[in-house]
């Protein structure tokens, strides 16, 4: 049996706009298990990216637990939520959230900042996965230097570097052509399959289903099916 690394339990999720309250999320419940490649689908408005946010503890839900390691995050504090997503997970945004004025290799260093490494080890590592997600020659540049594809590589690489068992990505082949965002979900499916590293990733593309182990269905705040199957 596979180990569960992340589970939402009935978890709501609600925001105050004025005097209206919007609720994201209605009761959603998922697990997240070692090496899976989760794709969580649905239109604009469904949900997923508010779903994602509580998986990588990034936010809290109203009601429901989700748990990281066995752990409830309610009933930790943010030094160790922190801790946790530093150590624990990496992120792959849409907008790649680069730092314009740092290059690629020191953008891929950001994440072990409050951590005791040495700066040199930190460098080799960086440098190394840069070569692994093919820019072992852009190192230097900045971000305004390098293409689309060429920046979410960097923000793939910065998502990796402190070695975590989970990455999760918001739409990261929303801002990219489909020839260059083909070549990024090959990237992370190689990263799932060659390294074990486990996935979630929202999308509204159903054209990438095909890549998941387990295909979660959004709509309306709700789950509307789960479909897994078994590695390839």
């Amino acid at each position: 049996m596979k180990e569960v690394l992340v589970e939402a339990k009935n978890v709501t999720k609600e925001y105050h706009l004025g005097h209206t309250i919007v609720q994201a999320l209605r009761g959603v419940s998922i697990d997240v298990k070692d090496e899976d490649f989760v794709i969580i689908v649905g239109p604009s408005g469904s949900g997923k990216s508010t779903l994602l946010h509580l998986l990588g503890a990034l936010d809290h839900p109203t009601k429901g637990q989700v748990f990281i390691g066995g752990l409830d995050t309610a009933l930790m504090d943010e030094w160790s939520l922190a801790m946790v997503r530093r150590k624990q997970m990496g992120f792959i945004f849409q907008t790649f959230n680069l730092i314009p004025t740092l290059t690629a290799l020191e953008n891929v260093m950001i994440p072990t900042e409050p951590m005791n490494v040495s700066e040199e080890e930190v460098m080799e590592r960086a440098a190394n996965l840069l070569k692994t997600v093919g820019l072992g020659n852009r190192i230097s540049h900045k971000p305004d230097e390098l293409s689309g594809g060429e920046r979410q590589r960097v923000s793939i690489a910065r998502a990796l570097i402190n070695d975590p068992e989970l990455i999760y990505a918001d739409e990261p082949t929303g801002n990219l052509d489909t020839v260059t965002g083909g070549k990024i979900i090959d990237l992370m499916i190689n990263l799932n399959k060659k390294e074990g590293k486990t996935f979630v990733m929202v999308t509204h593309d159903t054209s990438l289903l095909k890549y998941a182990n387990k295909r979660v269905f959004l709509r309306d705040g709700l789950v509307q099916k789960v479909e897994a199957s078994e590695r390839k």
